[in-house]
């Protein structure tokens, strides 16, 4: 049976994470090494170049381990399908941090307004002094706990978009699945040491053999 055809999602990962393969490999020790050795008969651009004109066949070298990525991750997916529809998922417990971080802050801020108000409108009227201290005092504490929330999840917010963000700019879920994870990276692993490495160095050792005919 014939093999689906790629989702134009999978293209682009795929075309991201060969670009990212042949980055590591054209910086790896074993091309600079090569290069050197071939005194300028090619470079690292026109290396670039004819790799990425010979994608294909490169990609070709690890299809085993890309089938088994594919596999493994529409596994994955089926079963978090089925653990979202059975509701045995952590939804519960997740939303309700998100949910404290904003309602903490909030509540604090709203403390130290009715404490300072309170403890002012007593001064300003002559009421017992003590009271009023104490109560701007602790809209004062409320206070420094509200900005202390509000900047700690702002942290938060800001490490959590960061974390997002590169996973994203990789094609890369930040949840991804552990077995996922793994099969992506013997895949990768594949490109690089059958695919990319054999190619490159080919190149570089038929250069040198044209130039010292």
């Amino acid at each position: 049976m014939a093999e689906p055809e790629p989702s134009g999602a999978d293209i682009g990962y795929i075309s991201v994470t060969f670009e990212r393969v042949l980055d590591q490999a054209l910086n790896s020790r074993r091309i600079s090494d090569a290069l050197e050795r071939s005194a300028g008969t090619l470079n690292r651009e026109q290396l670039r170049t004819r790799a990425l004109r010979e994608r294909a066949a490169i990609a070709a070298a690890a299809a085993v381990e890309y089938h088994a990525y594919t596999e493994t991750r529409a596994s994955a997916a089926g079963q978090t399908g089925e653990r979202d529809s059975n509701g045995n998922g952590n939804s519960g417990g997740s939303g309700l941090l998100p949910v404290l971080a904003v309602f903490v802050p909030s509540l604090s801020a709203v403390a130290a307004a009715v404490f300072l108000v309170s403890g002012l409108a007593l001064r300003a009227f002559g009421g017992r002094p003590y009271i009023g201290a104490g109560l701007i005092t602790a809209g004062f504490v409320a206070a420094a706990v509200a900005v202390g929330g509000a900047v700690a999840d702002l942290a938060c917010l800001l490490v959590a978009a960061a974390h997002n963000r590169s996973a994203e700019d990789d094609g890369v879920p930040a949840d991804e699945d552990a077995d996922v994870k793994r099969a992506r990276e013997a895949w990768q692993l594949a490109l690089l040491e059958r695919g990319m490495m054999p190619f490159l160095l080919d190149r570089l050792d038929e250069a040198d053999t044209r130039d010292h005919v």
